[in-house]
């Protein structure tokens, strides 16, 4: 003998609303963590840069009469 179960279609909906939305969510979940890791990782490596707005030895300010 077989027994079928009935679902109804908004429960039906429902289940696959949940499920796409677990999907995405853990996309992004995964997207950051990555994100964060790759990061963390990375910085001691990274450069030290100096603050905007100045000048290194490399680099002098310009003058209005272009010398």
């Amino acid at each position: 003998m077989i027994y079928v179960a009935y679902i109804d279609p908004g429960l039906g909906l429902l289940a696959w609303q949940a499920l796409v939305a677990a999907f995405v969510g853990t996309l992004f979940y995964v997207k950051k963590t990555r994100t964060w890791l790759v990061g963390f990782v990375m910085r001691p490596f990274r450069t030290k840069r100096p603050p905007e707005g100045t000048t290194t030895k490399l680099e002098a300010p310009g003058n209005d009469a272009g010398r």
